[in-house]
């Protein structure tokens, strides 16, 4: 019968030189690493690769550019505002021209000068009936055009006013009615020519004077009597009547 060790099979296992614990020495860091205290490496994180050198497309943007919003018309590059365009330098200007366009702008300036000294010897006529427009000098001109043969509705009377006024109680004088008439016409019929008559002398039939009533107003003198607003009248009826301007008329009918 064999015999038992002392302290049992435990003792005699520890004691077995086949179970010995076995020290085991310390890893080597690795190449690219570094060791810990515990014997454990510390695994360095390799490098990243180089991206593509300058004036390489790298593949991805090759992919994305390839995609359907982004080729060439479509996408945000479509919609781009392009640059702004600089404007092309001004031509120069000869000397003669420069000398033309002077005499025009001064000519230009005279000619404003002589209207508006003409609209201060003409008053502007401003008589009217009721609640009316005080349209009394298209009113004048539009019997003018009737007496030729012509017809003329109120709203053509008002078209021709409203060139020559700013609201309804302005009033236009004789002289700036002719010249809108001669310039847009009225009724569709165009003013040919025009001019003052010489008071001192005896009025042909069909001229349009400009009155003071005491108020301004512009009637139509047929040489038998007077037409203010549609209404012929004797010139007797206006006994306190002072005739201020008197103008020929002349139109292109048909």
């Amino acid at each position: 019968m064999p015999v038992r060790p002392p302290g049992g099979r435990a003792r005699a296992l520890h004691e077995s030189p086949e179970l010995r614990p076995v020290r085991v020495p310390p890893l080597a860091p690795p190449p690219h690493g570094r060791a810990l205290a515990d014997g454990r490496a510390a695994v360095k994180k390799p490098a990243r690769a180089a991206g593509p050198a300058k004036g390489i497309v790298a593949p991805a943007a090759k992919a994305k550019a390839a995609q359907p919003g982004n080729a060439p018309g479509r996408g945000k590059a479509a919609h781009a505002k392009p640059a702004p365009k600089k404007p092309p330098p001004k031509p120069k200007v000869s000397a003669k021209i420069r000398a033309q366009r002077h005499a025009t702008a001064l000519k230009a300036a005279k000619t404003r000068a002589a209207n508006a000294k003409k609209a201060r010897q003409h008053p502007k006529r401003q008589l009217a009936l009721g609640e009316g427009v005080a349209c009394c000098s298209a009113e004048a001109l539009a019997a003018s055009l009737r007496l030729a043969g012509w017809p003329v509705s109120d709203a053509d009377v008002l078209a021709l006013y409203r060139r020559t006024a700013r609201d309804d109680d302005a009033g236009a004088p004789i002289l700036a009615t002719l010249e809108a008439a001669a310039e847009y016409g009225l009724a569709g019929c165009q003013v040919a020519a025009f001019a003052p008559a010489d008071l001192a002398t005896e009025l042909p039939g069909g001229v349009i004077l400009g009155l003071a009533l005491p108020a301004p107003h512009a009637v139509l003198d047929t040489g038998s009597e007077w037409i203010t607003w549609g209404q012929a009248w004797p010139a007797r009826a206006f006994p306190d009547a002072a005739v201020e301007e008197a103008w020929t008329v002349e139109w292109e009918v048909g």
